[in-house]
């Protein structure tokens, strides 16, 4: 639910990253079905074997893959991409294809392509904001919320810190 008069933002690389990690999991699990069925047979519990290693390695990147693009998605929706997220991405994606070069951190490269643009039209939209008439004081604007340093959310109007 978005507020009235607030424009909701496009989602490219969230959407996509869970699209990619649902295709991870899913050759994952159709990869290694019959150790998985065996270790659900066996009550799961300690069944990680190493027959099973490649099966866990591809559910809980997929899974965790899964959550990281829905947060991503959600600051697309709110317009804000930080730079963290994208490099972020970018580097996971080189270091998977550096070790794995024939696996799906090809598409991750791809997504964090797409976060690398967002991030950079965020800037450009902050940098060209709204024409200021001439012989106003040009103020500019500080860091977004997601790029403040930490110090700054302790600090509060009107409170003295010790």
């Amino acid at each position: 639910m978005t507020r009235p008069g607030v424009k909701k933002g496009r989602a490219i690389a969230g959407p996509a990253l869970v699209i990619v990690c649902v295709l991870h999991t899913a050759v994952g699990v159709v990869a290694s079905a019959p150790a998985l069925a065996e270790a659900l047979a066996s009550g799961w519990f300690g069944a990680i074997t190493s027959d099973l290693e490649v099966a866990l390695w591809f559910l809980m990147t997929g899974f965790f893959g899964l959550v990281a693009g829905f947060a991503i998605t959600a600051l697309e929706h709110v317009g804000r991409m930080p730079w963290s997220v994208s490099i972020g991405l970018l580097l996971i994606a080189l270091i998977g294809v550096g070790t794995a070069p024939v696996s799906g951190f090809l598409l991750v490269g791809v997504v964090a392509v797409i976060a690398i643009v967002q991030s950079a039209r965020r800037n450009s939209r902050r940098a060209s904001a709204a024409p200021v008439p001439s012989g106003e004081p040009v103020e500019t604007a500080g860091p977004s919320a997601s790029e403040r340093p930490l110090h700054e959310y302790r600090s509060h109007p009107g409170r003295t810190q010790a």
